[in-house]
């Protein structure tokens, strides 16, 4: 059985408000540059954090050793049979990013919705040296595979 990986809010973290990941679980924690981390409502076996911005550079942005890391996490949380909580304020375009890079992985897919930021999934999938195409891209495979009336 695969594990999978949950995309959430600021919020869900904080009142409890996600999947249930279990005791053998991660939580990768993605807040604002400047803003602090919240304290989760569940436990987790392991939590990472990282400052970032949801913009595509400068110097605020995802940097290539924060996406390294957090592919690093995933692949181990994989190996490890671990199911991943990812956050950011809204639960949609980081922690999107970072969920669909975890379902190209073999995590079982969130039923939520993602918005992915492009430049975190793309420093991901590099870091991991998967090609960025239309075959990489969960929401270009559910678009170019479905059927038509």
């Amino acid at each position: 059985m695969n594990n999978f990986i949950h995309n959430a809010s600021k919020f869900d973290i904080v009142t409890g408000r996600h999947a249930d990941a279990g005791e053998n679980s991660m939580l990768i924690q993605i807040v604002d540059f400047f803003d602090s981390f919240p304290t989760p409502k569940y436990n987790f076996k392991e939590v990472l954090q990282f400052k970032f911005d949801d913009v595509l550079d400068g110097p605020t942005a995802c940097t290539d050793l924060q996406a390294q890391e957090i592919a690093n996490a995933l692949q181990r949380a994989k190996e490890q049979h671990m199911n991943v909580i990812v956050h950011c304020f809204a639960g949609l375009c980081r922690s999107g990013a970072v969920a669909e890079v975890g379902i190209m992985l073999g995590f079982n897919p969130p039923d939520c919705i993602r918005i992915p930021n492009s430049a975190v999934k793309n420093k991901m999938l590099k870091a991991l040296g998967m090609k960025i195409d239309e075959s990489t891209s969960v929401f270009a495979q559910e678009f170019y595979n479905r059927e038509f009336d």
